[in-house]
């Protein structure tokens, strides 16, 4: 199982780096591309762990692994707790956020787009935003560690494995990830991974429940200015919702699901 991991982790950073890389370097002059084709570049890199998922069930039990495995995204009876936080918990870690943001200094905490852009634009972040590009990938990886690793220390590591596969964005002129510091990035990966871990473990391994949470936190950082994208360049704002997200996963991380030993490993991520 060590070695469907390494290739999954391999394809991962490779396929994704391969087109970002290509996207920074255009970005800044060094080679020529036109800016549609520094976006296509980076919605295809996004797109590297949902592939190099599947290539790794694929080796571990062919199309009987990949079919059980996709149908773990239509798991729909999540808990109603879960469902709530994986809706609304990002979002009000933005709103505190920006309040915060606001008191020091910070534009006001109100919504930057109106009410109606929101189920249009959830939907397109649903399906190309990251959400699916990831979150079938991220499922596997935490599938895998649970083999060898206790549920909390395989999360954190995934949470650092997450942030660091997005490093060559942080190098992308104009990309979000560039009005970011990366340690906070890091700090609110780890936290954000925590809370998809916890939803995805106390739901049968849903996957559909860690597609709405990361659905809903891509679309918090468009409810509210949390990025300064001004000359100015106050990274306050997001600073505080990664500190947020870092909080909220720790309190999900002392949950009895974090502390069990072992988790179960669904046999669709087993060998045939």
């Amino acid at each position: 199982m060590a070695k469907s991991l390494r290739l999954y982790f391999v394809l991962a950073f490779g396929f994704a780096w391969t087109f970002w890389l290509a996207s920074a370097l255009a970005s800044r002059g060094i080679i020529t591309a036109p800016s549609a084709v520094q976006t296509l570049l980076v919605l295809l890199g996004s797109f590297a762990p949902f592939i190099a998922a599947f290539i790794a069930l694929y080796r571990d039990g062919r199309w009987s692994a990949m079919r059980s495995f996709a149908g773990r995204s239509l798991r729909y009876r999540i808990k109603l707790p879960y469902l709530a936080c994986a809706f609304f918990l990002m979002p009000l870690l933005g709103y505190v956020a920006a309040l915060i943001h606001g008191d020091l200094g910070g534009p006001p905490a109100v919504l930057s787009m109106s009410i109606g852009q929101v189920p249009v634009l959830f939907l397109v972040l649903f399906l190309v935003g990251g959400s699916v590009n990831e979150e079938f990938g991220w499922a596997y990886a935490i599938d895998r560690l649970q083999e060898r690793y206790p549920l909390f220390p395989a999360t954190v590591v995934l949470g650092i494995i997450w942030g660091l596969w997005h490093l060559p964005l942080f190098f992308i002129v104009g990309g979000s990830q560039s009005f970011m510091p990366f340690w906070a990035f890091l700090m609110f990966t780890i936290g954000a991974r925590l809370l998809f871990v916890w939803a995805y473990e106390n739901n049968g391994k849903s996957i559909l429940v860690t597609l709405v949470f990361h659905t809903t936190t891509n679309l918090t950082l468009s409810l509210f200015v949390l990025l300064d994208r001004s000359p100015r360049h106050d990274e306050r704002g997001f600073i505080a919702f990664g500190v947020l997200g870092l909080l909220a996963g720790a309190i999900a991380a002392t949950t009895r699901r974090f502390r069990m030993a072992r988790c179960p490993v669904p046999t669709d991520s087993l060998s045939s």
